[in-house]
């Protein structure tokens, strides 16, 4: 008898903690938000510069490949209120120093 109340006792206990709400995550935001406004006025021929003045500075700038520029954007733990990109994985190649194609995967 006291078996199976200490046994009913713990099991109570441990479905307890499923009661509360789950704790508060903070969202995490990395790499660069892209919005619409620049995606229309990115185009194929414009210099490295304008580029740069235009989305600022890339995540991803590859130390063999030089002229491929990667702006990526994720979030952890997002809410609605937290900031979205349109152009989450967004790979930009140049070639000759202007820009030769866009890739918005």
């Amino acid at each position: 008898m006291k078996k199976s109340i200490l046994v009913i006792c713990a099991l109570f206990s441990l479905s307890a903690c499923s009661l509360f709400p789950p704790p508060y995550k903070v969202p995490v935001s990395q790499g660069n938000i892209v919005t619409k406004d620049q995606l229309t006025q990115l185009k194929v021929g414009m210099t490295q510069s304008q580029v740069l003045y235009l989305l600022g500075t890339p995540l991803v700038r590859d130390t063999f490949k030089p002229d491929i520029w990667h702006y990526l954007y994720t979030t952890k733990y997002a809410t609605p209120d937290t900031p979205k990109s349109a152009a989450p994985k967004l790979t930009l190649i140049f070639k000759d120093g202007t820009l030769a194609k866009i890739q918005n995967d």
